[in-house]
């Protein structure tokens, strides 16, 4: 053999041997960094609808891009939600199981903000991340912050900013708004950046911007859901329930206005994107973190399995990869933006830490079923609904409900969607059984889906 095919040979050997350690970098930028894109998130609170109030929003995000309207959140409640969208992984995997005292349960080194940091993204947050966080500590891997832990206060909040705890009298949205300008102008063009931006709108106490406190918002019709008086098959603490269309009304009607504002924000960073040219560059996500009852079926909060609660509104943009003006039926849901951020930017995440949702990028990714689930948090001092998980398909809906040691049931419900898109007829709580589904398949399948990690593999995710 010559020297010059011994020396090919070793390099050969080497390249072998440390292939199996390359795959263990938890954010391995791909070539040609250059072109890699901003990253933008967008994140309301409690919204589930008013996307008809947010005339730029539509402009920008569903005429420039595509809506899913399709689309979920895997645990219906603030920080969990929230830390689904910073880990792409299921709240039985991030393990920030409530509002109260979790937020320190989530491993930062699994989050979206570590990986594009370690991976050259300059990175920044403005707005509520996690209740109960140590206001006086910087929220991991962002380099550039002004963080707020509620989302009560939308005007002297308490928020630290680039480590300075201070009371801000600025209205919450517009606050983010400029921060957000500020750090598209300043960051140019040379080293991509991660952007994250999450607004009190539309959070009780629902405090509209002075300019929009008696914008005129159309009144609400209601729904089937709204006018539902039999609920006798339902659970207890819905039977216990008494809201109907007045206070949905008023609950729409406060929250609208406060969407005004938010829709402010989302044009003055798109007319800031545009100026710099970076608007064709930036991959956009809007998203809420769970929605919220309106009177269905009685109730007022969120953190239940019904459409309204887990349903949000989810919009995608970045020209040339996400079609314009598109609507796409997809099952998809909050834990998809991660897998999606990361494909997108080259940056392979550490696989000890498998990503539980699913890119968004092409046209490939078809899951069948979607898990939802809530654990007993004391965010609602022992919330009256307890632990639940359910399936979610495009044909049906099944739920079981625990008691206290998180697996005994309590009680089911089935709703055929095709059917009952209301969720008005539970089929295991009326008087016969002749139309109850295979309780046990459902179960055992629920069941395999609560312990599920990653998307290949035996105990893949769905």
């Amino acid at each position: 053999m010559s020297l010059s095919r011994r020396r090919w040979t070793l390099v050969l050997i080497m390249l072998a041997f440390l292939a199996p350690f390359s795959q263990i970098s938890t954010a391995s930028p791909s070539t040609g960094t250059t072109s890699r894109p901003n990253v933008l998130i967008i994140v309301t609170d409690d919204q589930r609808g008013g996307l008809s109030v947010m005339p730029e929003t539509r402009r920008w995000m569903k005429r420039g891009g595509t809506r899913f309207n399709n689309a979920f959140v895997t645990t219906p409640i603030c920080c969990p939600s929230r830390s689904s969208i910073f880990t792409g992984r299921y709240t039985h995997n991030h393990h920030v199981y409530g509002n109260s005292g979790q937020a320190i349960n989530l491993n930062q080194q699994t989050t979206l903000q570590y990986y594009l940091k370690q991976a050259g993204y300059e990175t920044a947050m403005y707005g509520k991340y996690l209740n109960d966080w140590d206001i006086t500590q910087p929220p991991p891997y962002f380099d550039h912050y002004s963080m707020t832990i509620r989302s009560h206060s939308y005007t002297d909040g308490v928020w630290n900013v680039n480590g300075q705890v201070q009371t801000l009298p600025d209205y919450n949205v517009s606050y983010i708004s400029r921060r957000a300008k500020h750090f598209i102008s300043s960051a140019g063009t040379q080293q991509p950046w991660f952007l994250y931006l999450a607004t009190a709108a539309p959070h009780s106490p629902f405090t509209p911007q002075p300019k929009y406190a008696d914008a005129p918002i159309s009144r609400w019709a209601g729904d089937p859901a709204v006018f539902e008086r039999n609920l006798s098959d339902k659970p207890p603490y819905v039977q216990r329930s008494h809201a109907g269309i007045h206070y949905g009304r008023r609950t729409r009607k406060a929250q609208f206005r406060t969407l005004k504002s938010v829709d402010d924000l989302v044009s003055n960073v798109f007319t800031t994107l545009r100026n710099l040219g970076e608007a064709k560059n930036t991959l956009v996500f809007f998203i809420s973190d769970n929605g919220l009852m309106w009177g269905e079926h009685g109730l007022t909060h969120k953190g239940v399995p019904y459409d309204q609660s887990i349903r949000v509104p989810f919009l995608v943009r970045w020209p040339g990869h996400f079609l314009r003006h598109a609507k796409d039926s997809r099952i998809v849901a909050n834990i998809d933006i991660a897998p999606t951020v990361l494909q997108a930017t080259g940056v392979t995440p550490n696989p000890a830490y498998p990503i539980d949702g699913r890119t968004l990028l092409g046209t490939d990714s078809h899951r069948q079923r979607l898990l939802t689930e809530y654990f007993i948090g004391t965010e609602f001092r022992g919330s009256p609904q307890g632990m639940w998980a359910s399936t979610r398909t495009d044909t049906y809906q099944y739920t079981e409900y625990y008691g206290a040691d998180g697996s005994t049931i309590v009680f089911r419900e089935y709703y055929n969607l095709r059917k009952d898109p209301w969720e008005l007829h539970n089929l295991l709580g009326d008087a016969t059984t002749l139309n109850d589904p295979n309780v046990a398949a459902l179960h055992l399948q629920l069941a395999q889906d609560r312990v599920c990690v990653g998307t290949v593999g035996a105990n893949a995710c769905p």
